[in-house]
């Protein structure tokens, strides 16, 4: 990393990364398209539901981010604010945990309502610290190691999300109903308070010229306006190369019921994934760092595009064909985290972070529709149909990187 970090500057980068990896861990344990699924239709018998469910929640947890960074924003210091998300997430899972334990097997609908209520106070929680979390973030970690530290963040959370992975699966096949549930959403409960140990450390450099003021909601629109206008072409890249989200879950599913692949190939993808994501990361940290988010976004863009391409070209050769485009679905995908956030990082004037980082999550919302719509499409229309679709929405925001800020054209940060 070098010597150019402070003493300071190197303690809160440290913390920073213990953050945001036992954070992985924990989120692994209780995903939503695996652990969380399965519970539900245990409780419910309704997979719809549980679709519906994931969605619902990703919106919930974004729209009210631009309320909550109105107030927050002209506050000096955001860590209480932070803390108080990662302590809402704690109790949430801690109290499912319980609540699992006690009347999971007596109980099971009034159970499927309590889940609904602490998943939602979870993502409220998760909506209410990634407005400080950002803001912090971009005041500790200086704008040159910033590629470093979200590519070591994401090579820690890969190994890591994928041992989480492999306890809840013996957790689940091991453990009687509903004990194996509970065990998992203490296990979270427990990741997620190890991870804010990191920000216990972090010594957050007070705003200087905050004055607690909350501006009323006229200024504050017009405010979000001029936001929206500097981020219309970085919301653009994000929409158009999201394309590459829609077709991820369904390489598995093509291997599963078009090329004959084995119950045992799931295993076998999700390494592959997960190597790409954890040696891309590598790749990714050097480009940002070295050349900024717009060359390292272009590279991605680009990558991501001839991934379905070659989705319909290695397909011919049998499920083992995907392998490769596993990996590079992997690689990508992380890619997408490093390279947009630090874009985000780069675009934002210091004092507006957190009304950037709201906005930007409400502006790419419908990316969250976007496997839904697939998954509707392939009930009328083939594979490679929906892969040639999705490389020409990529394709042309990898075209569309090229009007993106350079970093040295945005003012410094």
């Amino acid at each position: 990393m070098g010597t150019s970090l402070t003493p300071l500057e190197r303690r809160n980068f440290f913390s920073a990364l213990w953050h945001g990896a036992f954070l992985a861990l924990g989120m692994a344990l209780t995903q939503p398209t695996t652990v969380i699924a399965a519970f539900v239709a245990d409780l419910t018998g309704s997979t719809i539901w549980v679709g519906g469910l994931s969605t619902v929640l990703t919106v919930a947890g974004a729209l009210p981010q631009v309320f909550i960074a109105r107030w927050v924003e002209p506050r000096p210091r955001k860590m209480p604010y932070l803390m108080l998300a990662i302590y809402l997430r704690v109790a949430s899972w801690g109290a499912l945990a319980g609540l699992t334990y006690a009347i999971g097997a007596s109980r099971p609908r009034l159970l499927a309502w309590v889940l609904v209520g602490l998943l939602a106070v979870f993502y409220a929680g998760g909506g209410l610290g990634g407005v400080p979390y950002t803001d912090i973030i971009g005041k500790i970690i200086p704008q040159k190691r910033r590629g470093v530290f979200l590519g070591g963040r994401q090579a820690l959370a890969g190994p890591l999300a994928v041992a989480a992975a492999l306890v809840a699966q013996q957790v689940l096949a091991r453990t009687a109903y509903p004990t194996n549930y509970a065990l998992l959403f203490g296990l979270a409960a427990l990741s997620l308070l190890v991870a804010s140990l990191g920000f216990w450390l972090i010594r957050e450099p007070p705003r200087g010229d905050a004055d607690g003021m909350v501006p009323s909601w006229g200024e504050y629109g017009a405010q979000l306006l001029k936001a929206a206008r500097r981020l219309r072409t970085l919301i653009g890249v994000q929409s158009l190369t999201g394309f590459s989200l829609m077709v991820l879950p369904f390489y598995i599913v093509y291997a599963r019921q078009e090329l004959g692949a084995p119950q045992g190939a799931i295993g076998w993808f999700m390494l592959a994934q997960v190597l790409g994501s954890v040696l891309a990361n590598l790749v990714w940290a050097r480009l940002v760092d070295r050349y900024g988010s717009r060359r390292m976004l272009a590279t991605c863009a680009v990558t991501s595009m001839l991934t379905p391409l070659l989705a319909i070209l290695l397909g011919r050769f049998g499920w083992i064909g995907l392998l490769p485009v596993s990996f590079l679905g992997g690689a990508t995908f992380n890619g997408r985290a490093v390279g947009f956030f630090s874009a985000l990082l780069e675009l934002a004037p210091a004092a507006e972070r957190p009304t950037y980082s709201a906005l930007n999550a409400v502006l790419i919302l419908p990316v969250a529709f976007l496997p839904l719509i697939a998954g509707a499409l392939l009930e009328c229309w083939s594979y490679p149909t929906l892969f040639l679709i999705a490389a020409s929405f990529i394709g042309m925001g990898a075209l569309l990187t090229r009007r993106l800020s350079d970093p040295k054209d945005v003012e410094d940060l």
